[in-house]
């Protein structure tokens, strides 16, 4: 009989088995959504942009005043044992934060004890097939609030993007554009967008309200590094539908080309040039 060792996870300062891995039945987490996450790949056993991760974990957890005092260093050092305890090469890693503890309502009275989970597990990757055919598109039927106040930080309050992911599953489509409520283009539920106009690479501006994706600063890096033009910009369906190209990008499946939106074709060639060319530079980045 084949039997698997436990995963290991870090849960408040400890490695244990994921099996006895305890959270109080009152933790703000579970309670209300309050608390904050970051997903990243390990190639290699090397943690790709952990210190970008970091920083937006930090940057977030002080805009809602979440205690977290963990460094770039001591994460990359739990994240190393749990690699080697688990026997892992390449992988998958989540950092949960949440505010934890907290009693009288909504709003807390005191300080809460704050409840950091690290986990990691095999890397499950997209197939290859669409990274040479792209994915499809719909446009989501929720609207993206230009004033809300999380959109821009990745909070455990992840409904609205269940929502749009099983819409777009539902019309058989990998992801769907969200649009704002001033008809602009602002990101997919679990990715940002890209559109290649002329061999110039444009994404929605944060003004639109919208996750500052890691993978997304990384490809504007590459862009400027490699001498191709790249705007950030507010724009709507119209000049999705008429690109040249559109990519989507996160920490997990790197630079994916769109082959339609809404049963529409987008551009000639799938993958596009410029999007074959960022593909090359990432894979060139992280290897």
């Amino acid at each position: 009989m084949i039997t698997t060792m436990p995963n290991v996870i870090f849960l408040n300062d400890t490695l244990i088995e994921e099996t006895e891995g305890c959270l109080r039945a009152l933790d703000r987490g579970f309670l209300y959504g309050d608390g904050l996450f970051e997903t990243l790949r390990v190639y290699d056993r090397k943690p790709f942009r952990l210190d970008a991760h970091f920083t937006r974990l930090v940057n977030s957890a002080r805009y809602f005043d979440i205690p977290f005092r963990y460094t770039s260093q001591n994460l990359l050092q739990i994240i190393e044992q749990l690699l080697t305890r688990n026997n892992l090469q390449d992988a998958y890693v989540r950092m949960t934060l949440s505010r934890g503890y907290g009693m009288n309502g909504l709003i807390p009275a005191g300080i809460c004890q704050p409840t950091f989970l690290i986990h990691t597990k095999p890397l499950t990757v997209y197939p290859p097939s669409f990274y040479k055919t792209g994915v499809s598109l719909i446009t989501s039927s929720i609207r993206r609030s230009t004033t809300c106040p999380i959109s821009n930080h990745k909070t455990l309050n992840y409904l609205t993007n269940y929502l749009i992911k099983k819409e777009s599953a539902g019309h058989g489509a990998h992801d769907a554009l969200i649009l704002n409520t001033e008809s602009h283009i602002t990101e997919c539920a679990i990715s940002n967008v890209f559109v290649v106009e002329r061999n110039t690479v444009i994404t929605p501006s944060l003004k639109a309200n919208l996750l500052p994706g890691v993978t997304r600063w990384v490809i504007m890096e590459l862009c400027r590094e490699n001498g191709i033009p790249v705007f950030e910009e507010l724009f709507g369906l119209e000049r999705v539908l008429a690109a040249d190209e559109v990519f989507l990008t996160n920490s997990l499946m790197e630079v994916m080309p769109v082959s339609e939106i809404n049963g529409q074709t987008i551009g000639i060639h799938v993958p596009g040039m410029i999007t074959s060319l960022l593909h090359d530079k990432y894979q060139a980045l992280i290897y």
